[in-house]
């Protein structure tokens, strides 16, 4: 039996030693986001849209969402937990930034795209074939958008990928990150602040030289073990917005569970 890795979901004593106590509440419930991301992501999805007819294909790419996001997200906690207990906090940077642009894609197709057209299908208590067809390309952009040819890279390891070519899928390329962002900071302008620093945080320049820096003897120093890390100071004044994040991602989530059509509803051919 396959023995597989663990990864703490808590910060280990001593970050929690150095934080600041107004930081230590909001360390405890990213803890208890994570546990519940990996608790919810511990079961096996399969992937098979072939041979669906509308309202199952349009089921199956809801649940396929679901999973994937937590399943990210899950991974994405856990790595920040671990980027801070061994306080690297280049790898924080990347993976604010990684949690701001997911978001900001699943903001947009599910708030800005999906909730219009289901809102007008449930209008009238009944959905129809073509509605359901008419949602469906926005679900398959949203899990399978692309700018790399996959099925050249993939060709040999797994056939499903050959089903893939006669389907709509490369025909959806991901919508752009900064337009998911731009219709996020249209709602809430304090988004563009914090996704300019977690950018310049994972760019070669002044942002990420500061996350390898310490403070010594009041001068920025590079190297070595003395001083204090630049990075933590970095992480107590944006730990908070990041764990904000998720009360988005908590309500873009039930969205999609909400989105599923129930059996009372008829769905007309």
């Amino acid at each position: 039996m396959e023995i597989q890795p663990t990864v703490s979901m808590q910060f280990n004593a001593k970050i929690k030693q150095k934080v600041p106590s107004h930081i230590f509440p909001l360390l405890k419930k990213f803890e208890a986001t994570t546990e519940i991301l990996v608790e919810n992501s511990s079961k096996t999805f399969l992937w098979n849209p072939w041979g669906k007819n509308a309202h199952q294909l349009y089921d199956h790419y809801l649940d396929a969402l679901v999973v994937v996001y937590l399943n990210k997200y899950s991974v994405l906690c856990q790595s920040l937990i671990q980027s801070i207990n061994i306080e690297n906090y280049l790898l924080y940077g990347l993976i604010g930034r990684s949690i701001i642009e997911h978001t900001a894609i699943l903001r947009y197709y599910i708030t800005a795209k999906m909730l219009p057209l289901v809102e007008t299908a449930l209008e009238d208590g009944k959905v129809t074939i073509e509605e359901i067809e008419e949602i469906i390309p926005w679900l398959e952009k949203h899990l399978t958008g692309q700018r790399f040819d996959w099925n050249i890279f993939l060709e040999d390891y797994f056939d499903e990928l050959n089903k893939v070519q006669s389907g709509n899928l490369l025909k959806n390329p991901q919508v752009n990150v900064l337009t998911c962002l731009k219709k996020w900071i249209e709602e809430e302008p304090s988004i563009q602040n914090l996704y300019e620093l977690f950018s310049d945080l994972v760019h070669p320049n002044l942002g990420s030289t500061l996350l390898i820096s310490r403070l010594v003897d009041d001068q920025v120093g590079i190297g070595g073990n003395s001083g204090q890390p630049i990075g933590l100071e970095i992480v107590n004044r944006t730990f908070g917005d990041l764990l904000q994040i998720f009360e988005e991602v908590r309500h873009q989530l039930l969205q999609i569970k909400a989105f599923k059509f129930s059996e009372a509803l008829r769905v007309t051919k």
